[in-house]
């Protein structure tokens, strides 16, 4: 299939925000095409049901992501690879030498946090703020995690964010918070006991933030290994997601 006919199948010969980013990709990665052509039915899918500006921006982060890892040559990338099971599951799996981990993408953007009716969208400026958004971002992902793999989960963000998170400091608050078995934490996440918060954080293997934008050119990607989990990310992988 040559370029323009898959551009066309995926967006429908209709003009689209995603596509001169995807045009690029398609371009200039021999291994995005692939996957592209691959999964052509379900990008096609999703770029029809995805109408406003923040689930594009979500989807855009999602195929970012395919488009980085199918860059790594030594990287098999299968998408939604748990699409038929009832729970959520992990946006990829990543076959790499003789193991398979997966890959769970999210997005938080400075124009997504709470404001007051005065504000319109600023910044992000209250570091506390930032970690908070930062452990609310990770209750809601650990169920996705999958028992007995390699989970990592990818949170595409401004460089302005990144700046004032303390992931450390976070993910510390965060299992005090479970600990304690905080009645917000468990009551908003659906955790019905301390236990059962540690059995789906003891499957996420670490975080990876990654900031987006051309004025992060030279920012690297942070990653936070969870010394606490059964299925450590190991070196040379760590090494790989931080290039990439």
């Amino acid at each position: 299939m040559i370029n323009e006919q898959l551009l066309g199948y995926l967006f429908d010969d209709r003009p689209h925000i995603l596509t001169a980013f995807i045009s690029r990709w398609i371009e200039t990665s021999r291994p995005f095409k692939a996957f592209a052509t691959t999964y052509r039915n379900k990008i096609r899918k999703k770029i029809r049901i995805t109408q406003n500006d923040t689930a594009i921006k979500d989807l855009a982060a999602e195929l970012e992501t395919a488009y980085r890892l199918v860059e790594e040559k030594r990287f098999t990338v299968t998408y939604e690879p748990y699409g038929s099971q009832k729970t959520r599951g992990p946006d990829f799996a990543v076959a790499f030498k003789s193991m398979t981990f997966n890959v769970e993408v999210t997005r938080i953007s400075s124009g997504e946090r709470e404001q007051t009716p005065e504000e319109t969208t600023t910044p992000w400026s209250d570091p506390q703020q930032v970690n908070g958004r930062l452990m609310d971002t990770v209750c809601d992902k650990l169920g996705q995690m999958r028992p007995g793999m390699v989970n990592v989960l990818l949170i595409v963000t401004d460089s302005n964010f990144a700046r004032l998170l303390d992931l450390n400091q976070a993910m510390a608050q965060l299992k005090e918070r479970a600990e304690r078995q905080e009645a917000g934490l468990f009551g908003r996440y659906g955790f019905v006991k301390t236990a059962d918060f540690f059995k789906h954080y003891l499957r996420l293997s670490g975080i990876l933030i990654r900031t987006t934008g051309e004025q992060d050119a030279t920012t690297h990607a942070i990653l936070w290994p969870n010394n606490q989990t059964k299925h450590p990310i190991p070196r040379p992988l760590q090494t790989l997601l931080q290039r990439n």
